[in-house]
């Protein structure tokens, strides 16, 4: 711990027995209303060019002292970077204290920044007909895999509170927030904020055909807070709500005139496939060659409806006591996108969350923390009624999936885990004791939660029909028209399981300060995450709990000469975890449920001479989850210098490192080998599988290893003159063996590429090293903000019109992610004929290894067939590596001007207005090509990852 945050801890434990003129105190609330420790206070007098500055206890208070009377402008800037709140703040003279409380806004209810910040949101700029599902880490690895990749972020120290897994890529997966004590309102304020964007002032997106079509988005929050029936106590209320909903504009590829006509020479079949094809809707391809493209531009409606709510009550029965009880509920409805009927699922989510806390000082030396966190969450992901009306009129049971392995048209359905209904409760004590004695500031405390999950994973328990290019002599598309599949995957018996578990952990540290100028941190955490068991003994998890996961933390911070100069080191253990759909996979399993592969099935039978339901003892895919199964561990070490610049600015240059061990893999095993007495067709697979008792034996492992490396590179300059400037250079690389930290290994993720090699003993690692998903190895950041001056030294009409206004702007370059070619089929000549789909070529010129595709008009060039060899031999693999290629990168701009208006009475009292532009310049950013060899699209970009230029308005009145 160093100098500073020990004497704002200080400032926390010792009553002040006097107040000094001239002083600004207040508390700093995170987004959900908890207290926000380490945040950075600045003010400044502008007429004097006089700067204080100040960093949040760990209640989220601060206190600048002896400032004397005038009026100041207070700036926050979070521990974690981001947009930076300000409020000009009147100190009066005498002994009074003038109050200055922040509370960063809440996503859910604006998804603007605050009207006053330095950066702009860029909540909104993904593209919104990439859809995410929002449960499990889905949205995650949309953001860093599909998006423009991560965050990453310099940690100067790992505390011992806190797990820090995954936070070097801006992202850590468990961030716990102690309900702590807020400071109490001396007198009820609120705030009104409403924002607006209307497709009437945004731009197209770039493959967008015709005229931009109509929709619009509308937020509003009110926040009140103040004192109850005693000064003791004092409430805080919330709520927001956000209405999207208009059309949402995406490229799909769809049947061309000619191949919207069943072939099939029997009546029944042809009745199913025209079903199938009313999904599809009805205008024709309208992009790329009108004779062999299957490319559409189209719009279809999105309705989004989305409210939350907060409550808190913090009472002080003693100057040493604390009491503080918060509720909120997140509730999001989603009618999605579906330009191809069923694309999408239905959506309705449901987050709850109780908490409370006890805070005693029973010392000015010992603070005790006690609290009890109660969480639920419910999600509901079903197929629309436009896609499960598809067979009404055919009196069949569910409509299945529909999967073209090259995408040579869109597949049908919204994915085979659909539909996914989950109950999550989350029961959760803690408590956390601090001491200072010394030279020593010691800390320790435990957390145990009890995790119920109550949960209906049904992947293929709708069907799953597989059409592929190369079986029976035919493209997929026209073994769909004839109705011939080269595969059927189905799911029997009842996938509704209910798992417990326990997660606990205990931790103890101590901040030394050896001399002036350098503090040691010394820690040890550990963590407890036991093995779950299904609550009816329906499912076996078949791994034991991982009892062996200390997690020891060191760091240092020196500051030569009390000079200008700081050296910062770090080094700790942070642990992940298994998710539910990770272990719930197990389900798939007999004798409960059945999973059968059928191949070149009877469309108008598709279980032909089996049951259905589960057989005893019949042949089935397996899920096993493996015996050696831990979970996945993090060596993460950082070292910074720090330098005080002139001008009120710092500079750093810092290195991080982070090795990740036992990152889950999904690997398939017991594939189809070459055969000399059977055919190597589709329909031979699983007569050629080495174990007949099973189909697919799918396998979560521990096999995969994440190295990651970086240089930052930041310049800070904090308000002064009317600028604010933050810059930020990061150069890095991240690769991994299959899997990295945000894959669950189950659900939506596919197997890593090719899984394992057909020999199941061969050592497949060296096949997977590879380029990370999310690997990006150049990132700069800009983010500013700057007070117009004019009109200098005028006053009067002019002055009130165009005096006090700010621009701020947020700029991003970063480089694409990576991808590579898949064969786009299993079918012979495209693929190795193995029962498994992700195949890689053979690479023909490897001069391509490296390139960026990422221009639509020559990526065809650049990337063609001509360079791949998909003719794999049965039961082989091509000789292409994981992630050679890159797609586009990043150049973004967002941009803001607004300004506050004083109004008459309290000083608190403003009205604010901001007006963004988020990607200023309309400038798209390219999603990667098509890569599916054997598919239409293939080498064609037909996507971006963001949206065009949009413009939106807010409103925020404080009174």
């Amino acid at each position: 711990m160093n100098m500073r945050l020990a004497l704002s801890l200080s400032f926390l434990f010792i009553v002040p027995a006097a107040l000094h003129a001239g002083d600004i105190q207040g508390q700093i609330l995170n987004a959900q209303g908890a207290a926000l420790a380490g945040a950075k206070i600045t003010v400044a007098n502008q007429q004097e060019a006089a700067r204080w500055e100040a960093e949040t206890a760990a209640d989220g208070t601060y206190s600048v002292t002896g400032i004397g009377s005038g009026t100041y402008l207070v700036t926050v800037a979070a521990p974690g970077g981001g947009p930076a709140l300000r409020r000009e703040v009147s100190v009066p003279g005498g002994t009074a204290v003038a109050r200055a409380d922040f509370q960063f806004p809440p996503t859910a209810a604006s998804s603007s920044a605050a009207s006053s910040s330095s950066g702009v949101s860029t909540a909104e700029e993904r593209n919104p007909n990439v859809f995410i599902y929002r449960i499990d880490l889905n949205a995650l690895r949309n953001r860093v895999n599909v998006g423009r990749g991560p965050d990453p972020v310099y940690v100067p120290e790992f505390s011992v509170e806190q797990n820090y897994f995954g936070a070097e890529f801006g992202a850590p997966l468990f961030v716990f927030q102690p309900l702590r004590p807020r400071a109490l309102a001396a007198q009820w304020r609120a705030t009104l904020f409403g924002m607006h964007q209307n497709s009437a002032l945004n731009a197209r997106n770039f493959f967008n055909v015709g005229p931009l079509r109509a929709s619009r988005s509308t937020n509003y929050s009110l926040t009140g807070g103040g004192p109850l029936f005693t000064p003791k106590a004092s409430l805080l209320l919330q709520f927001g709500q956000n209405f999207t909903s208009g059309f949402v504009n995406g490229n799909v590829t769809v049947p061309r005139a000619d191949e919207q006509t069943p072939l099939s020479s029997d009546p029944q079949v042809n009745a199913v496939i025209a079903s199938l094809l009313g999904a599809y809707p009805a205008e024709l391809p309208n992009l790329g060659d009108p004779e062999t493209s299957h490319r559409l531009n189209s719009n279809a409606l999105r309705d989004v409806k989305a409210k939350d709510g907060l409550a808190r009550l913090d009472y002080k029965p003693t100057d040493s006591t604390s009491l503080a009880g918060r509720y909120s509920i997140n509730d999001y409805a989603e009618d999605p996108f579906q330009l191809v009927a069923g694309r999408n699922p239905q959506t309705d989510l449901r987050s709850q969350s109780a908490y409370a806390s006890l805070t005693r000082a029973f010392s000015p030396q010992t603070l005790a923390l006690f609290g009890f966190h109660y969480d639920r969450s419910t999600a509901s992901l079903k197929p629309t009624r436009l896609f499960s009306d598809l067979f009404a009129s055919l009196g069949l049971a569910a409509v299945p999936d529909v999967n073209f392995t090259s995408d040579q048209i869109n597949d049908l359905g919204p994915g085979t885990q659909f539909p996914r209904l989950r109950v999550q409760n989350r029961f959760q004590s803690y408590f956390d004791i601090s001491h200072a004695r010394g030279r020593h500031t010691l800390k320790a405390g435990w957390s145990s939660t009890r995790v119920q999950v109550n949960d209906l994973q049904s992947d293929n328990s709708r069907g799953t029909l597989l059409f592929s290019s190369g079986d029976f002599g035919r493209t997929e598309l026209e073994n769909f028209l004839v109705g011939t599949p080269s595969s059927l995957t189905i799911t029997l018996g009842n996938l509704y399981r209910g798992f417990r578990s326990w997660q606990h952990s205990f931790y103890f540290g101590d901040q030394i300060q050896l001399g002036p100028t350098l503090t040691v941190g010394l820690g040890l955490r550990y963590e407890l995450v036991t093995a779950p068991v299904e609550v009816n003994n329906l499912t076996q998890v078949g791994y034991p709990t991982d009892k062996n996961n200390f997690a020891p933390r060191i760091g240092f911070a020196w500051n030569p000469a009390r000079g200008k100069t700081t050296l910062r080191g770090s080094y700790g253990i942070s642990y992940g975890a298994l998710f539910p759909v990770t272990y719930g996979m197990t389900r798939f399993n007999s004798p409960a449920t059945q999973t059968l592969q059928v191949f070149a099935p009877d469309l108008l039978d598709t279980l032909a001479g089996s049951s259905q339901q589960p057989t005893e003892g019949g042949r089935s895919s397996v899920w096993r989850l493996s015996p050696d199964l831990v979970l996945p561990y993090s060596h993460q070490y950082t070292f910074g210098i720090e330098r005080a610049l002139p001008w009120a600015g710092t500079a750093r240059i810092a290195y991080t490192g982070m090795r990740t061990i036992h990152l889950v893999t999904h690997q398939i095993y017991n594939r189809a080998r070459a055969s000399s007495t059977l055919p190597n067709t589709s329909r031979t697979i699983n007569d050629r599988r080495p174990d007949q008792r099973f189909f697919d034996i799918h396998q979560v492992e521990s096999t995969s290893i994440a190295y990651y490396d970086a240089l930052h590179l930041s310049m800070d300059k904090k308000l002064s003159q009317g600028l604010s400037l933050q810059a930020s250079y990061t150069f890095g690389k991240n690769i991994d063996l299959g899997g990295d930290f945000t894959n669950t290994a189950s659900g939506v993720d596919k197997p890593p590429e090719d899984g394992t090699p057909t020999c199941e003993v061969c050592d497949h690692f060296s096949d997977h090293k590879g380029l990370s998903l999310f690997d990006t190895t150049n990132i700069l950041t800009l983010r500013y903000s700057y007070d117009l001056p004019f009109p200098a030294g005028q006053t009067g009409l002019l002055a009130t019109l165009l005096g006090g206004w700010q621009i701020s702007g947020t700029t991003i370059f970063q480089s694409g992610t990576p991808f590579h070619a898949h064969t786009g089929s299993d079918g012979p000549g495209f693929g190795n004929v193995d029962g498994t789909g992700h195949d890689r070529p053979n690479l023909l010129d490897p001069s391509i290894l490296g390139m960026s595709i990422d221009d639509p008009d020559t990526s065809m060039q650049l990337w063609s067939r001509d360079f791949f060899d998909t003719n794999i031999a049965p039961g082989g693999r091509g000789n292409i590596g994981l992630n050679v290629f890159r797609k586009d990168g990043t150049s973004n701009w967002n941009f803001a001007f607004g300004r506050t208006f004083h109004l008459p009475g309290a000083q608190e009292r403003s009205l604010q207005f901001r007006s963004e532009f988020i990607n200023l310049f309309n400038h798209p950013q390219f999603a990667k090509p098509g890569v599916q060899i054997a598919g239409g699209t293939f080498g064609e970009i037909t996507n971006t990852a963001n949206k065009g230029r949009q413009v939106q308005f807010s409103l925020r009145l404080n009174f």
